[in-house]
């Protein structure tokens, strides 16, 4: 895949994530922190989720190239089909738990530090997607806790699957 159809594709990710905080900056700042029931989520903490999420999903990709920069393992069908598959599911109403770390949140959380936080990370994809040549974007780069590696673009795919998926579950929230 060209670098510039995979930071199209990032782009896409970075414009939806806007949209979605300019609906969360409008909504009533009391609703920003509420639990909308025992046990469920605050809007802060889905958004604190994903970021962290995408955070570490950056962090993973950077430590294992600094382990294999001589090469990992090209992607596969499977690994398309385990991430369409994943897609299908994601935009389902089924429910799932965070992986570990990915539930745990500080003890505030503001608005404006998640969203900081985020451009940091986007920065970072970015400039990686900069440095990556062809044949890395076809490695297997991040491994899902669920259906295994990924390359590059699959990566990104799944970020926004995740990123849609939590963003009807805002989108409600708000409404």
């Amino acid at each position: 895949m060209k670098k510039e159809k995979l930071k199209k594709q990032f782009e896409v990710l970075q414009q939806k994530r806007k949209q979605l905080i300019e609906i969360v900056a409008s909504a009533d700042a009391g609703l920003l922190n509420r639990s909308p029931a025992e046990g469920k989520w605050s809007i802060l903490q889905i958004l604190y989720h994903v970021r962290a999420s995408e955070a570490g999903t950056l962090r993973y990709i950077e430590k294992k190239l600094s382990f294999s920069p001589d090469g990992l393992a090209s992607s596969s069908f499977l690994s398309g089909a385990k991430l369409l598959l994943l897609e299908i599911t994601l935009r389902s109403p089924l429910k799932f738990k965070a992986p570990k770390g990915l539930d745990v949140f500080p003890e505030k959380l503001a608005l404006e530090e998640i969203n900081a936080d985020w451009d940091q990370s986007d920065k970072g994809f970015l400039q990686l997607i900069d440095r990556l040549d062809e044949r890395q974007l076809g490695w297997q780069l991040f491994k899902h806790p669920i259906i295994g590696r990924l390359d590059m673009q699959q990566t990104i795919k799944f970020m926004i699957s995740h990123f849609d998926h939590h963003a009807r579950q805002i989108k409600r929230l708000t409404s």
